[in-house]
């Protein structure tokens, strides 16, 4: 991995996310670009009379306070001897963050909570830069402040298009890990549905270990995320909304859970 794109905003998780990509950064010996999306647009009006609700906003005192922030964030990575440029954009930051990965290896973003119910929590974008970025995405959640490249990691294999896309993206993180266990999820155990993504990784030169998991009884994410602590891994790699996104968003589903409930960094893929 060698292009980096961090998402900036002043919320509360930033912290975080700034500090897992620069331990990747530094691990793969790669370039983080930063993009800022910013909420500097032309005002338009949406009342009848001429008025609307941008007629509230202060844009100088948004304007000033995301200077402010770029300004901080600059100063600090002018000494963290990384490779580093800034992008500043105008417009929708999920969009922003999706079209800047077409050249790009990484993605980072936050987990979102499932309340937003204050103006410093992170954006609720991960679900969809996960499935319209070009390149692998990575969420993090706010407690994670550090990342580990060489820690064991975790494949969630379900045999679909998402989940053989996610480990294709995440290839280099794979092959760095000291050890990738490769699990699925299921009901049949004699099927051995992961063992074409092991050979397949075995080609790269990445050994796996291989696990079926009983789906019996408990939530597909409770499976998954309950094996990864026990495993200890530093993150879970997963193809995002294998299923219908509009069924997942009614009725619940593995990537729904995982991104609102996750406490491990995903690496994802659509």
């Amino acid at each position: 991995m060698k292009t980096i794109l961090l998402h900036v905003y002043d919320d509360c998780a930033f912290e975080s996310r700034l500090q897992v990509a620069l331990d990747i950064v530094r691990a793969h010996e790669a370039h983080l670009v930063c993009v800022q999306p910013t909420t500097q647009f032309t005002p338009m009006t949406f009342g009848p009379m001429g008025d609307g609700f941008v007629a509230s906003i202060d844009f100088a005192q948004l304007e000033a306070a995301e200077h402010e922030h770029r300004e901080k964030i600059e100063n600090r990575l002018k000494v963290e001897s990384v490779s580093w440029d800034w992008h500043t954009s105008y417009g929708d930051p999920a969009t922003i963050l999706s079209e800047r990965s077409s050249l790009a290896d990484l993605v980072i973003v936050s987990q979102s909570f499932a309340k937003r119910d204050a103006a410093d929590k992170p954006l609720p974008i991960a679900g969809d830069v996960a499935i319209y970025a070009n390149c692998a995405t990575m969420v993090v959640p706010v407690e994670n402040t550090s990342f580990d490249c060489e820690a064991p990691v975790m494949v969630a294999w379900n045999g679909s298009a998402e989940s053989a896309k996610a480990v294709r993206l995440a290839l280099p993180m794979l092959k760095m890990a000291s050890e990738v266990h490769l699990v699925t999820v299921g009901e049949e155990p004699d099927k051995f549905p992961h063992v074409e993504a092991s050979t397949y990784l075995a080609r790269h030169g990445v050994p796996t270990i291989l696990h079926e998991l009983n789906g019996k009884g408990k939530e597909t994410s409770a499976i998954i995320t309950d094996f990864a602590a026990e495993k200890n891994v530093a993150a879970l790699v997963m193809g995002a909304y294998g299923h219908n996104r509009l069924r997942e968003i009614l009725f619940g589903g593995v990537t729904k859970n995982l991104l609102l409930n996750a406490k491990l960094p995903l690496i994802m893929g659509h």
